[in-house]
């Protein structure tokens, strides 16, 4: 069997009125599937939007500010 090289992934970029819809679901209690699939966007990022959302970080919610 070959060895398979990994190419890098390409990242998507979310903008910043995702990133607040995101941040209005979770303070009205949505979790982080519900948000995913009302936001349109991967379950994954939304999970690691929800866990810093959960420790108190928000800084997520404005890129490039």
């Amino acid at each position: 069997m070959e060895d398979k090289q990994s190419l890098p992934r390409e990242r998507a970029f979310i903008p910043n009125a995702k990133r607040r819809e995101c941040l209005k679901l979770f303070s009205e209690g949505y979790g982080y599937k519900k948000t995913a699939q009302l936001a349109g966007l991967n379950v994954y990022t939304v999970r690691d939007y929800k866990r810093r959302y959960a420790s108190g970080d928000c800084s997520w919610a404005e890129r490039g500010t």
